[in-house]
């Protein structure tokens, strides 16, 4: 069985201990007399709920035996994090969750996650990943093709564990080639503490520009963010491999290579890496990286470096696609 860490199992063991099969179990009264009530109203042809909370799919099973209409159970993050079946303190509620999952895949006519790793986890279902918004994708323009070589950086910075595998790697870029790391700056857009991450920057010996714009519209995000020519995306390790946030995406969309440190076995790994010049890098990699790093930095330098925004992989992960996807299983399962 996966390892859970302690500090997980005591947090969800502190939930549980009350609630059954979540701490948001109390809504599960009143939404299904609303279901009912806009059921009887509307007369609709198929009911979706997704979860977290696991609570809401309690809903779905509700009402579905009650009007035998089709429900798609869909599965989103944190379901091979918080795996339910982990978090109960004794067996007789692990067997419990059990059994709910098994009615859950039983009595739902069709069952949806968002990565490959949650269907493993289930042994059933059909993925339907996060994606971008395609109208916000179209503003992403190739940046400009001269320095200084510009790493981007996208979503709120507040864990220094997920910005630290980008300081390894700029220190081995710089015991690799410093010259190279005086063509560095950081673009980055998104909630920071500027203080903080200057003084991280510092500590390391990492004397390189920071220009950190905070929260923007989206689509100034990308508008600003053209200006990056990678992007670093960090995920902690206390999220585990099954963790894919959605700004993953986005950066697919831009054409930018991206350097993600995640394990070989993870979802980002296994969404990235057939992108455009990706490099996925963990613990045991980082020279590995950091001769990438320097071969991008390079193909700036030298005139050759490119990117391809909206790439036909990409196109595969926008909302529009995604959407027709989801139709297709709806009219499938009506």
């Amino acid at each position: 069985m996966r390892k859970v860490k302690p500090s997980v199992i005591a947090h969800g063991r502190q939930v549980t201990e009350r609630f059954f099969p979540d701490s948001k179990v109390g809504w599960v009264g009143p939404a299904v007399r609303m279901g009912k009530r806009l059921q009887k109203t509307n007369g609709y042809d198929v009911i979706v709920t997704t979860s977290p909370p696991m609570s809401c799919h309690l809903i779905g099973l509700e009402l579905a035996r009650r009007f035998r209409i089709p429900w798609v159970a869909d599965f989103r993050d944190y379901w091979t994090i918080y795996r339910a079946e982990e978090v109960f303190a004794d067996e007789s509620r692990r067997a419990r969750a059990r059994r709910l999952l098994d009615r859950i895949k039983m009595e739902s006519r069709a069952i949806t996650a968002v990565n490959r790793s949650i269907v493993d986890y289930l042994g059933a279902g059909e993925v339907v990943p996060n994606g971008y918004d395609p109208e916000i994708a179209e503003l992403w323009r190739t940046p400009p093709p001269d320095r200084p070589f510009t790493i981007g950086l996208l979503g709120h910075q507040h864990d220094t564990r997920e910005i630290e595998p980008l300081l390894i790697l700029l220190e081995r870029l710089r015991n690799r080639r410093p010259d190279y790391l005086a063509e560095i700056r950081i673009l980055q857009v998104g909630q920071i503490d500027a203080g903080w991450f200057r003084r991280t920057l510092a500590e390391r010996g990492l004397s390189l520009e920071s220009d950190l714009r905070q929260r923007q519209t989206r689509a100034d995000t990308a508008r600003i963010l053209s200006q990056a020519h990678i992007f670093f995306l960090g995920i902690s390790d206390k999220e585990g491999p099954g963790f894919l946030p959605g700004r993953t995406f986005e950066l697919i969309a831009s054409g930018r290579p991206v350097f993600a440190y995640a394990g070989p076995d993870s979802e980002v790994a296994r969404v990235v890496e057939p992108s455009f010049c990706a490099c996925c890098f963990h613990d045991d990699s980082y020279e590995m990286a950091a001769e990438r790093l320097a071969s991008q930095v390079e193909s700036l330098l030298n005139g050759g470096y490119r990117c391809e925004p909206l790439s036909d992989y990409a196109r595969q992960f926008s909302a529009d696609e995604l959407s027709e996807k989801f139709a297709v299983l709806l009219d499938r399962v009506v």
